[in-house]
């Protein structure tokens, strides 16, 4: 890429390079922590350095997909077999989730939305805690956004070499963590609502050659490599261990596991945008597809896991919630991210102009107050030596145990952060003001 196409990409994109400045300087000015699932995972990639295998101790591989751990391994070469580096890997995908959270919001909302959603994605504690841990989840939230992404751009341009890049995308995210397979509902819905009209439908040929791929990649690793029970890594501990039972599960534990995870603004700008776009169908027919998409793969989601505690009465998706519900997070964003792009179509309607104005205005402060509520929620819980995210009164709860500390000044750097953030955003506002305060300056002086 010579000097000319990098400045025209920088000017291009030079909101969502703020966006991600800003969600590095939050996630590098923390800490790193760790738990239990953590330190098993991390072993696994360790042991891929030494012993060639995911061991999870002396002599069992861990009951998980082994991907995550082999992308980890030449990291722990490179820069040393140690828990920090595990996570700056980590981090550094965490990143680009962000990245791919704006090319998903703008493909299908519109490009404010899509910095929007990257904004809000970057912030939000549920994804900036777990971009500090060597968890493997957002090894596979990275490859599934990607080949989400990579999906839908096969559809919208009736691709079927994008089809299969996308399916190559899956198998690697679906052999890092099962929950992959999750992201293939927004994927099966945009075919389904919008194949049609690009060309692209789900035949037989479509899904072979989208799906053969993780085939091999699963046959290849259980009955080759591995040499484990082939169907062992789809009956993991979680759900057949004798102790891995709960009696009494709290109704409520999905949404205050949400509200813990996530805030309270951010699921009420998610309903507010679904209230929109139904109270104003005709006004946002365009994307209304996009809201059905993204309402549905998060009721999957949430249905999947109540199903397992509440009539499975399994604990571990219980006090796991965070984890097992994480892949409905993007799609919370989007949902809260597309109140941007909805508040320009309101604003831009002439009939009840005032009635609309001041929903818009509305949502778009939904929007910012999730990012104000993120950024004190962090503030005030990074330097606890433990940041647990409960499910229940009793004390059932995901934790987070600090492994090493904050930086020193953390809280201003996060108020940069997010000053950063709305900077960006607002920049093409700004830009365009001072263009014609400078051009009324010039007539006043000229005349």
């Amino acid at each position: 890429m010579d000097w000319k196409n990098l400045r025209a990409l920088v000017c291009e994109h030079y909101q969502l390079i703020g966006v991600l400045v800003a969600a590095s300087i939050i996630l590098f000015s923390m800490g790193t922590y760790t738990n239990w699932d953590a330190q098993t995972e991390f072993t696994a990639a360790s042991s891929v350095v030494t012993r060639g295998l995911p061991y999870a101790n002396s002599v069992y591989l861990i009951d998980q997909p082994p991907f995550a751990f082999y992308m980890t391994a030449p990291i722990l070469q490179l820069m040393g077999s140690s828990y920090v580096n595990g996570v700056s890997f980590v981090t550094a995908l965490g990143l680009g989730c962000v990245v791919l959270m704006y090319a998903l919001g703008t493909v299908l909302y519109g490009k404010r939305s899509g910095l929007a959603a990257a904004a809000l994605f970057g912030l939000v504690p549920w994804q900036v805690f777990m971009a500090r841990t060597y968890l493997i989840d957002v090894q596979y939230m990275f490859l599934s956004l990607m080949f989400l992404f990579t999906g839908i751009l096969a559809v919208k341009r009736n691709s079927q070499k994008l089809l299969a890049t996308a399916g190559v995308l899956f198998a690697l995210a679906f052999l890092t963590k099962l929950f992959a397979i999750f992201l293939l509902i927004p994927l099966v819905l945009v075919v389904l609502l919008k194949g049609k009209g690009s060309g692209l439908k789900l035949t037989l040929k479509n899904i072979l050659i989208f799906l053969v791929p993780s085939f091999i990649f699963q046959a290849l690793w259980f009955g080759g490599f591995a040499n484990q029970n082939f169907y062992g890594v789809y009956q993991p501990s979680d759900f057949t261990h004798p102790a891995a039972r709960i009696a009494d599960p709290s109704l409520t534990f999905l949404p205050r596991i949400f509200v813990e995870s996530a805030g309270w603004f951010l699921p009420a700008a998610a309903v507010f945008a679904v209230v929109l776009a139904v109270g104003f169908r005709r006004l946002f027919a365009r994307t209304l597809w996009v809201d059905v998409v993204c309402v549905a793969t998060i009721l999957v989601v949430v249905g999947v896991d109540s199903w397992l505690v509440l009539g499975s009465h399994l604990s571990v998706p219980y006090t796991s919630a965070f984890k097992y519900d994480y892949a409905a997070l993007p799609f919370l964003c989007l949902l809260a991210a597309s109140l941007i792009d909805k508040a320009g179509v309101l604003m831009g309607s002439l009939a009840k102009r005032s009635i609309k104005l001041l929903t818009a205005g509305f949502g778009v402060v939904l929007v910012f107050a999730s990012m104000f509520e993120s950024i004190v929620f962090l503030n005030r819980t990074e330097s606890y030596p433990l940041v647990d995210f409960k499910v229940d009164y009793i004390g059932h709860y995901f934790p987070f145990n600090v492994l090493t500390q904050v930086s020193s000044n953390f809280q201003l750097w996060h108020y940069v952060a997010v000053a950063l953030i709305f900077l960006s955003m607002a920049s093409p506002f700004l830009v365009r003001s001072m263009r014609w305060r400078l051009s009324l300056l010039i007539k006043i002086l000229s005349s």
